[in-house]
This record gives structure tokens, C-alpha cells and sequence, in this order.
């Protein structure tokens, strides 16, 4: 037997020593180690210990907090203006589940982009909702999927329930979400990486500027607020009340008041000063130019071939360093050495996330950085294999159907023609490789063992050595 020592703490540990570090985060969450949170709200963090409660003090309702919730997200909904807005504090997720607890059952069927959060496969499995997958498309240079074309989408359109639109995606590229919405059905929005999009003309159009039913967001993902709350806007008062019912059920009865602060404080920096992020995309439109002067690197820029990508959001900075021989996660390793820790890394390139915390100081140690790593001549030996990133999948059951049915753990090696009972994930930005109710092919496999020889996170297995996968039996 062993005995564990219980005075250790690693998770706290791992954090703090992290943040001892001093590395330079281009990542979330956008406040960026506290440098982007209002004056207001670093003056309530001295509070934090106290605040982490379950009363409040308000006019109204005295000890009640939905009072003084209510209150904020009325002011919330006036600056996006829609007819109602909610705060989340179980992040995105819970948002984009109950938008489809809210409008499909297991007798719907939902058109979906395949490069779907995982938190979408999730709702899928708790509505009983059968997905209709269109593919993005695939740039093959950068190995990354783009958006899906709007004439394959409204091809597939036919005979669905409603739609769930990914916009922008993980990277910033946007379709022309305005010609996919499917007129008089739902159309719901994983707008995750878009809540800063109404705050400058620099940036691609907001999905509420379109006919959408209802859209999520992570304003802790680039505004201010503390990692893991989330808002949700509605556009119309008739499906409010619906989709309140359902944040009820699946909502936690003991919400984080810091968290509901954190996005209420977020709110308010935005009222109050929206020139912020006219000014981070001039820094960023520098930082660019002076990136493409560094021998070695390269931006990825949509082009003429791009047609399925409508606008770009400008903070989302992917970079490669492939001509200097380095794959994407080598690339992130001599950044993470010289101070910097990107958003992700993928085969191809790494991800910068720039916000308005980012000031020329923190940009200026990203641009000696890369000219560092270009001087030095590092190089990759990892292989590199030719297999395609995204294979069309054959849905066999529905994804819910396949999470309740008896699974039986078999050697990945030998799981071809399998159909999948979990989901392989890799993280991030958590986009299923393979999801409940898919028939797993070699390409998943491959795809599978050359991820886990990259150190690139796999979620989702119950086997954590990615050795074997559950199968219905």
C-alpha cells in the first residue's frame, strides 16, 4: 500500500511555479496575468477571499444575488444589444449545451461544422440531437482546417432541425456566416473567439449583426474576465424563456460570485473605452511587419484560394517555423525557453493571442524571441507524416446512442473498422479527432500515434497512455 503524503499540494504548486516563471503569456485568459482587468476589479481581487461568498448586500432584494445578477446582465444585454443576456460561470460549455437542450431532442437533426468544440458533441449526447457533419476546408500547407464553404453547408441544409454555426473559429478565420443562416430555423453560434468583435471596425462583424437566434461567448478567452466565465446573448424575448429554463437545470446551484464580478467588471471596461482595440491592432499590424523581416518565419495570411474564409480576425497571429526546420511544437519549446508560452501549437505553426493587455513591451520580447530562435539554428528530427488531418468519418450511430451502449476497451492498433464509444481529443483546441457513434479507419489511428509521438495532449480516452480506445461492443 502506498502511503500518500497529504500535505502536498501539485496542482497549487504547478500553478505557482509557473507563474514564478515570468513567462510572457500569449494566451488565455485575455486579461493576461492581471494586467488587463479594469482599476475597479484589481481593487475588488483584494477582496477575493471574502467576496468568494454566497450573500450580497443590494437595494432591492437585501441578501438575494439575483437582484443584483439581473441588474448586470440587463447592462450586459444593453451593450450588445439584444433582449437578453446571461452569465455563465461553467464557461462556454454550458452555454452551447443548453442553447441545444434548449432546441433539439432526439427527434432533430442538427447541421454542424466537423471541426466542432467537443463541448457540441457533448450537447449532442445530452439532447439525443443527431449531428449532420460538413467538413471544413483544409489548407494543406499549414495542415489546419479553415471554415466550411458556404455552398457545401446550404447543400446539406436540407431536412435538418436547425443549425450550429462555429464563428470565428480557434484561429480567427470567419465564413460568411451571414449566407448560412438558415432562414426560419434556429441558428445558434459557438461564437467563443468573437466577443471583442463589435469594439472595432478593424475587426470581422459580430454574429449578432446577422439573423441568429442566439450566440455564446468567452469573454475570458481576450476581455477581462477570469478564466472559465462565459455570457450568453439572445436576440429575441420568445426564446429567452426557454433557454432560462434550461440554464436552470443544468446551471450549479453555488455560482462563483468572483467569476460573475469578473465578467460584470469585464463588461464595463468595454462600455467605457472601446479606442483600446483600434490601438492593440496598430500594435499588432507592426508586430507583423516586423516578423516578416525575421529570416525563417512565416504569417499566415488568407488568399485568393481561401474563398471560404469571409475576414480574419487581426489578433490571432499564426506563425511557422517550418522553413527554419521546426515543427510546431519544437517551435513552442524554444519559445517557452526564451519566455514565451504561445496559445497552442499544432504540426505546422503556433498561435499567438494578442489583447489589450499586450503593450509594446510584452510584443517587443515576442519579436527578439523569434530572431533569437532564427540566429540559433535549431532544428527538428521529428518525422512528419502525410496523412490527411481531417478524414471524412461515417457516422454509424448518433452520438448519444453510442455514449450509452456497452463499450469494451481494445488496442488502438487494431481498432480499424470499430465504431468509437469515446471521443480522442486533441487539446488544444479540442476539436474531436474521432467522436461517439464514428467508425474509427487507419487515418485515425496514424493521425492518433503521430499526435501522442508530438507530446500533443489526447483528452477524451479513458486510457491515458492512448494505447487502447473504448468500442461498442
Amino acid at each position: 500500500m502506498i502511503i500518500m503524503n497529504q500535505k502536498e499540494t501539485p496542482f497549487m504548486d504547478a500553478v505557482l511555479k509557473y507563474v514564478k516563471k515570468g513567462i510572457i503569456p500569449f494566451h488565455t485568459p485575455g486579461h493576461i496575468q492581471g494586467k488587463g482587468v479594469s482599476k475597479e476589479f484589481a481593487e475588488f481581487f483584494q477582496y477575493a477571499l471574502a467576496a468568494d461568498s454566497a450573500e450580497v448586500e443590494h437595494l432591492e432584494s437585501h441578501h438575494d444575488y439575483e437582484a443584483a445578477r439581473k441588474e448586470a446582465e440587463k447592462l450586459l444585454a444593453d451593450l450588445y444589444k439584444v433582449d437578453r443576456s446571461f452569465f455563465l460561470c461553467n464557461g462556454t460549455t454550458e452555454g452551447i449545451q443548453a442553447l441545444i437542450l434548449a432546441y433539439f431532442t432526439s427527434q432533430d437533426t442538427v447541421l454542424l461544422p466537423r471541426n466542432a468544440h467537443r463541448s457540441v458533441v457533448g450537447g449532442l449526447i445530452l439532447s439525443g440531437a443527431k449531428p449532420k457533419w460538413v467538413y471544413p476546408e483544409i489548407d494543406r500547407e499549414w495542415k489546419v482546417a479553415t471554415v466550411v464553404e458556404t455552398e457545401k453547408w446550404l447543400e446539406q441544409s436540407q431536412g435538418v432541425s436547425g443549425a450550429f454555426h462555429l464563428y470565428p473559429n480557434y484561429y480567427g478565420m470567419c465564413q460568411d456566416l451571414e449566407k448560412q443562416v438558415i432562414d426560419g430555423l434556429p441558428n445558434l453560434v459557438d461564437e467563443a473567439h468573437g466577443v471583442h468583435l463589435q469594439f472595432s471596425d478593424f475587426f470581422p462583424k459580430q454574429a449578432l449583426d446577422f439573423n441568429i437566434t442566439a450566440t455564446v461567448q468567452s469573454p475570458h478567452k481576450i476581455l477581462s474576465s477570469l478564466t472559465q466565465s462565459s455570457w450568453l446573448h439572445v436576440k429575441k424575448k420568445e426564446d429567452a424563456a426557454r433557454i432560462s429554463q434550461v440554464l436552470g437545470i443544468i446551471e450549479t446551484t453555488s455560482p462563483n460570485f468572483l467569476l460573475w464580478s469578473s465578467l460584470d467588471a469585464a463588461r464595463a471596461l468595454e462600455a467605457e473605452d472601446n479606442n483600446r482595440w483600434n490601438e492593440t491592432v496598430f500594435r499588432v499590424q507592426n508586430l507583423r511587419k516586423v516578423i516578416k523581416q525575421i529570416s525563417g518565419f512565416k504569417i499566415f495570411e488568407p488568399t485568393k484560394s481561401h474563398t471560404e474564409i469571409y475576414a480574419m480576425d487581426p489578433l490571432k497571429l499564426m506563425v511557422s517555423a517550418s522553413d527554419l526546420g521546426l515543427d510546431g511544437f519544437r517551435f513552442r519549446d524554444e519559445l517557452r525557453k526564451r519566455g514565451i508560452m504561445p496559445e497552442l501549437a499544432e504540426t505546422e505553426f503556433v498561435l499567438f493571442l494578442i489583447t489589450p493587455a499586450h503593450q509594446e513591451k510584452e510584443l517587443a520580447h515576442l519579436s527578439k524571441a523569434l530572431e533569437d530562435i532564427s540566429q540559433n539554428g535549431v532544428k527538428s528530427n521529428r518525422e512528419r507524416i502525410n496523412v490527411p488531418i481531417y478524414p471524412r468519418l461515417k457516422t454509424v450511430i448518433s452520438p448519444k446512442e453510442a455514449f450509452f451502449s456497452t463499450g469494451v476497451s481494445v488496442k488502438l492498433s487494431e481498432a480499424d473498422g470499430c465504431i468509437a464509444q469515446e471521443m480522442i481529443i486533441p487539446y488544444p483546441p479540442g476539436i474531436p479527432l474521432i467522436m461517439p457513434g464514428e467508425q474509427i479507419t487507419k487515418e485515425v489511428i496514424e493521425l492518433t500515434q503521430y499526435y501522442k509521438s508530438l507530446n500533443w495532449p489526447l483528452r477524451g480516452m479513458e486510457d491515458k497512455n492512448t494505447e487502447f480506445i473504448r468500442v461498442i461492443s
